[in-house]
C-alpha cells in the first residue's frame, strides 16, 4: 500500500515537472517570434503622422500662420513636412507660398522652406526661391539665395532677398537686374537695370532706388550712375524718370557721351537734364563748360544752370 501511493507520487512530480518544462518552452518560442519594440522606433510610429496642418494665431487672436503638409513629427522640436502649403497674415490678406519641404520651428514660430519655393500675393506679386525663411511674426519673409520677383511687367532677380508678408516693399542685396518690358513700342525691346546692391523697391509707392555700379539701357542709349531712383507709372506700366546721382555717364545709341554729376531724365518728354560739372563728347571732339548750347546740340539734352548766389 505504501509502496503503491509512493509510486503514485513520484509519477505525479514528473508530471508537474515535465508540464513546467513545457511552458517555458512555449514561452521561449513565443519569445522568439514576437520581437520588442524599442522605444525609438515606437516613438517614430507614434509621431509620424500622413497629413498634418496647423493655424498660428498671435496674442489678439489674429491669424499669422496657417501651413500644411503630406507628413510631420509632431512631437519633435522641430516639425518635418513635405509638399508644403503655407499662408502667411499681413492685414487679413495672405501670400500664399508653396514649397516641397519644410520645417517649423517651435522655438522661434519661424517657418523654414525648401525647394521650389513660390510665394504669391493676391495682387499676383510672385517671388521665386529655393529657400524662403517666414517670420509670421515679425511679418516678414527673407532668402539668402539667388530669388526672382514677378509683378506686371516688371522682373526682379538678385542674391539675397527680403520683404514684408504682402512684397509692397522688396530689398535684394547684391547682383540685381530689373527688366521692365515695354509693352506698347514698336520693338518691344525692354529697359534693363543692373546694379552690384544693395536695391530697394517700394511697389506701393513705384520707386525703386538702386545703389553701386547702376546701369540703365534700352534701345535709346546706355545711363551708368553710382545710384539711380527710378519712377514707375503704374497706369501706362512704363518708367517715366530716373534720378541718377555720381559719377553720371549717357551714351546714346550714336556713341556720343556726357559726363555729369547728376542727371534727369524725364521719359514722356524725352529730355535729360544734366547738372553740376558737364562734360559732352561728340563724335570729333570733345566740348566741356557751361554751355547748353553745345551740350543740346549733341544729346537733344537740356542742362541745369548752376543757381546763382543771392
Amino acid at each position: 500500500m505504501i509502496k503503491n501511493i509512493i509510486r503514485a507520487s513520484a509519477i505525479l512530480i514528473l508530471l508537474y515537472i515535465g508540464l513546467v518544462q513545457f511552458q517555458l518552452w512555449l514561452a521561449s518560442k513565443s519569445s522568439e517570434q514576437t520581437q520588442p519594440i524599442d522605444s525609438s522606433t515606437e516613438s517614430k510610429v507614434l509621431q509620424k503622422v500622413y497629413r498634418f496642418s496647423f493655424s498660428k494665431y498671435d496674442t489678439n487672436g489674429k491669424k499669422e500662420l496657417e501651413i500644411e503638409g503630406d507628413s510631420a513629427d509632431i512631437l519633435a522640436k522641430n516639425i518635418l513636412f513635405t509638399n508644403v502649403l503655407a499662408k502667411a497674415f499681413a492685414e487679413d490678406s495672405p501670400i500664399t507660398i508653396t514649397a516641397d519641404s519644410g520645417v517649423f520651428d517651435k522655438t522661434t514660430n519661424n517657418v523654414h522652406l525648401q525647394k521650389n519655393v513660390i510665394a504669391t500675393t493676391n495682387t499676383g506679386t510672385r517671388l521665386l526661391t529655393e529657400e524662403l525663411e517666414i517670420n509670421p511674426a515679425g511679418k516678414t519673409v527673407e532668402t539668402a539665395v539667388h530669388a526672382k520677383v514677378k509683378r506686371e511687367n516688371i522682373h526682379v532677380e538678385g542674391i539675397g532677398a527680403s520683404g514684408d508678408s504682402q512684397l509692397k516693399k522688396v530689398n535684394f542685396k547684391k547682383n540685381v537686374t530689373v527688366v521692365v518690358q515695354n509693352l506698347d513700342t514698336e520693338t518691344k525691346a525692354p529697359t534693363i537695370i543692373t546694379c552690384d546692391g544693395p536695391l530697394e523697391i517700394d511697389y506701393e509707392r513705384n520707386i525703386a532706388h538702386f545703389s553701386q555700379n547702376v546701369v540703365a539701357k534700352d534701345e535709346r542709349g546706355k545711363l551708368f550712375a553710382d545710384f539711380m531712383d527710378v519712377f514707375y507709372n503704374q497706369s501706362t506700366k512704363k518708367i517715366y524718370k530716373i534720378i541718377a546721382t555720381g559719377n553720371v555717364i549717357i551714351i546714346n545709341k550714336d556713341g556720343h557721351q556726357t559726363y555729369s554729376d547728376n542727371a534727369i531724365y524725364l521719359a514722356e518728354d524725352g529730355k535729360i537734364i544734366l547738372g553740376g560739372d558737364v562734360e559732352a563728347v561728340g563724335a570729333k571732339e570733345s566740348k566741356k563748360g557751361s554751355s547748353s548750347t553745345s551740350v543740346a546740340d549733341l544729346f537733344n539734352l537740356d542742362q541745369k544752370q548752376p543757381s546763382k548766389p543771392n
